[in-house]
């Protein structure tokens, strides 16, 4: 087997493995890595496992007028493969078209679809013929169907959007989310400046203490990342933290903190003073907050298995409260996001946001700041809970984000990034300050 042809086998390997555990992207990645040797091949994978998950409906859009039998009725495996050519023919320039049809045959044989190798063979083939026979929704009459299966997003998400927003602001959002993110490193003050970092790393400066990285894999495997001079983290997902404003010796909770990239900005912040109380209900998650700590070099995080931040360490000077939410605002950095959360889930999700911020308000002191934050953009989980909350807790008042964020327009009351339309992902902050009775 060719050195590609190991690496196509492996992506099929892990889009067999998403389908039926719906594992996260980094355990999918992680496992590529670990089945191939080569760089080139790890990325060659990557490319097209990331790829496949990422434009998987307009890719069975596609099948779907070469293929009888539907889409619906394919067998898992050989719907992958099917995806896996039809993805390197319409989107993978570099990959000449023989060799993707030619790979997919042969994935067929090797793998467990010999069967279908004929289909496979004939529906690849038609495409690359008559790339024109597929026809998409009409974007003006048929709006919202259209954009799902062009930009590969689902339709009742487009639809929630385009209730919200008008349809080129909508657009962008989706056409961001099908763009792969940019990697961002956060400088670690207490062990490298920002010219030393840049002298060691080939570096596009970004929003103050953030940079991105022209070369993803050379930053990752770079001496600056072992001796802990960065972490990775998108500059919206640092707005919380901005806008907690933790003081140095403070005593500071990270209620839902794996796998820890807010906690260590926090301690960052306070110069390794005082406390970072991180908890998370995940032992294993806090392991990789873990390993972060000690190559960050700092000594002030204490990682705690907790439940809602009961951590039994209170009452603390601030709180952080960064919910699981639906994720809404990270697809483009998770491409399979879009996919994991259907909409009747997302009142569970509110449910379930609601008890983690009751209960970690009362670890703060009277007097203290809490910020509640998500990486989505549904007002469900954003500003209805926040509003939700303040409504019953006579103690909280809300201060506004725009007082002490200094941004590109997306701080007022709250802060809320959107892709497409402010740098980095897409994240929700509001600050809550506790009264003294």
């Amino acid at each position: 087997m060719g050195r590609e042809d190991q690496a196509r086998a492996a992506a099929l390997h892990a889009l067999d493995t998403w389908e039926q555990h719906r594992s996260p992207t980094d355990e999918l990645i992680a496992e590529l890595d670990a089945a191939l040797t080569d760089d080139r091949d790890r990325r060659f994978a990557r490319q097209l496992v990331l790829g496949t998950l990422r434009w998987r409906l307009r890719l069975d859009w596609i099948i779907g007028h070469f293929s009888r039998p539907s889409v619906a009725e394919l067998e898992p495996r050989v719907l992958n493969i099917l995806r896996l050519g039809i993805l390197q023919i319409h989107f993978m320039d570099r990959v000449p078209e023989r060799a993707a049809i030619h790979t997919c045959v042969e994935l067929a044989k090797r793998h467990g679809a010999r069967a279908a190798s004929g289909l496979i063979n004939a529906v690849l083939r038609s495409f690359q013929r008559q790339p024109n026979r597929v026809r998409f929704p009409d974007p003006t009459s048929d709006t919202v169907r259209y954009l799902s299966l062009y930009y590969s997003q689902p339709e009742g998400l487009v639809e929630r959007w385009r209730q919200r927003w008008d349809t080129e602001f909508v657009r962008q959002i989706l056409e961001t989310n099908n763009t792969p993110s940019p990697l961002w490193l956060r400088l670690n003050p207490l062990r490298s400046s920002a010219e030393e970092l840049c002298a060691q790393i080939d570096l596009d400066a970004g929003p103050a203490g953030y940079f991105r990285a022209r070369v993803a894999h050379q930053a990752l495997h770079s001496a600056a990342y072992t001796a802990g001079h960065f972490q990775i983290q998108d500059p919206s997902a640092g707005l919380a933290v901005t806008l907690l404003a933790p003081q140095p010796g403070e005593r500071v909770l990270d209620a839902c903190s794996a796998p820890g990239g807010k906690a260590t900005q926090i301690a960052e912040r306070m110069n390794d003073t005082g406390l970072v109380a991180a908890a998370d209900v995940s032992a294993t998650r806090l392991q990789r907050l873990r390993e972060n700590i000690a190559r960050l070099g700092l000594r002030s995080v204490h990682p705690v298995v907790s439940d809602a931040g009961q951590s039994g360490l209170g009452p603390f000077d601030r709180v952080l409260v960064d919910v699981p939410c639906s994720g809404t605002g990270i697809i483009g950095r998770h491409p399979d996001a879009r996919w994991n959360r259907a909409p009747e889930q997302l009142a569970d999700l509110v449910q379930r946001q609601r008890t983690i911020l009751s209960t970690a308000y009362t670890q703060l002191r009277p007097g203290g700041t809490l910020v509640y934050s998500t990486c989505s953009l549904e007002r469900e989980e954003n500003e209805d809970v926040v509003e939700w909350f303040l409504e019953r807790t006579p103690s909280a008042r809300i201060e506004d984000a725009q007082a002490y964020l200094t941004t590109d327009g997306s701080a007022a009351r709250y802060v809320q990034t959107i892709p497409g339309h402010h740098s980095g992902d897409g994240a929700f902050a509001a600050r809550i300050h506790k009264v003294n009775p």
